[in-house]
């Protein structure tokens, strides 16, 4: 889902985006439109590009990270960011996906973005080649949104490369190797956070208790939700919530199941649960999403 009512009136407070896929994705032409400018925390992933100027955030409450012409910043969902500096001359462009989205389009890839930003903090990447003929496409395609018969496909379509070219250059950074020294509290603590990921990716029925995948990582239930708490200012209750619903749009999507079939299949007690708990995450009836994304609207 996009933002909820509260965080949306914050959004619009700073800046007036503009919407497409609904509100799972928004387009910020210029940054200099921002106003106001203070500390968030919003459940979107954030891509900033960077094409003159300069800016400077803390992310995490931790971290202070540059960004400089050439640059593309990244911030991943749940993150508090506090704007320290930007130079009168910025110019960059800043893309918010949600992360419903961003697991729609990256599906199984998801775990590199997580990785990378969740446990290696990877916040600032080169912009490449690709990048600079993408921004070339990326403006006429989203001021364009509705205006197409095929809108949304053209959309996804086009972000999921974009969002993929960026996993590919996050694999090549030297930070993305597992190293074997985890001693401290805080290595351990994200080793032990993408471990809980990797779990919840390999269980075809993902929607179980938070005790199901403590006991695998032979730790206790608060332990596990301390940690995610710590690493993603998510619960793992959320995490477990958003991998369950990325495996429902998936079925609908790309499957002909029926209701009942998918609901089975994900470990649902019956077809109605599956359609509340649908329901209540998307905003929607699993029938209406299948609807809608055959369609293409």
């Amino acid at each position: 889902m996009g933002l909820n009512k509260t965080e949306m009136g914050l959004l619009t407070n700073i800046v007036e985006p503009l919407q497409v896929l609904g509100k799972d994705v928004l387009f910020i032409s210029s940054l200099r439109e921002v106003r106001n400018l203070s500390s968030l925390r919003i459940d979107y992933n954030s891509i900033v590009v960077c094409h003159a100027g300069r800016i400077m955030v803390e992310v995490g409450g931790n971290s202070q990270i540059k960004v400089l012409p050439g640059q593309m910043l990244l911030i991943p969902a749940g993150k508090l960011v506090q704007p320290m500096m930007m130079s009168t001359d910025i110019e960059a462009n800043v893309l918010l996906i949600s992360d419903r989205m961003l697991k729609q389009l990256l599906g199984s890839q998801i775990n590199i973005w997580n990785k990378a930003l969740y446990m290696k903090e990877i916040y600032v990447i080169e912009t490449a080649d690709w990048m600079r003929e993408i921004q070339n496409l990326s403006e006429p395609i989203i001021n364009r949104y509705g205006e197409m018969h095929l809108s949304t496909s053209i959309l996804e379509v086009f972000l999921r490369m974009m969002l993929l070219l960026i996993c590919e250059d996050l694999l090549r950074h030297d930070d993305m190797a597992v190293k074997e020294d985890v001693g401290a509290s805080t290595g351990h603590d994200k080793e032990l956070f993408n471990r809980f990921l990797m779990l919840i990716s390999k269980q075809q029925q993902k929607k179980q208790q938070v005790a199901f995948y403590a006991d695998l990582l032979n730790i206790t239930p608060k332990h596990l939700s301390t940690v995610c708490k710590r690493v993603s200012d998510k619960s793992p209750l959320r995490w477990i919530t958003e991998c369950v619903m990325q495996d429902c749009y998936e079925l609908l999507k790309e499957s002909d199941l029926s209701v009942k079939e998918i609901s089975n299949r994900l470990g649902f007690a019956n077809s109605s649960f599956f359609g509340q708990y649908f329901r209540e995450e998307a905003g929607m009836t699993p029938l209406e999403y299948r609807n809608k994304t055959k369609t293409g609207q």
